[in-house]
């Protein structure tokens, strides 16, 4: 085989093409990796929010725990009144 038979414009280009799909191959596979990656992430964080979705109160929830913290309190400020006035009634008595 003549060394100029050997080195021919086809086989140049066979060499390059070969070479470029090589490391186009290479590319698509690191990003199919990394997209298994980031899917991999994605299930992980939906998971971890999903968690957190679980233990944060909703605003009609907190909206009715807070109407129903006024209106205990309400009652509280009634029935302190209501000692207060029981109080006042008498120390009015005890006092000629």
């Amino acid at each position: 085989m003549n060394p100029q038979q050997f080195l021919t414009i086809e086989w140049a280009f066979g060499l390059v093409v070969s070479i470029a799909i090589t490391a186009l191959w290479r590319y698509v596979n690191s990003q199919a990796e990394m997209d298994k990656e980031l899917a991999r992430d994605i299930k992980h964080l939906t998971a971890k929010l999903h968690e957190v979705e679980k233990g944060y109160q909703s605003k009609d929830d907190a909206r009715h725990e807070n109407e129903e913290i006024k209106r205990l309190l309400k009652e509280i400020k009634d029935d302190v009144k209501e000692v207060s006035n029981k109080i006042n009634q008498k120390a009015d008595k005890s006092c000629p």
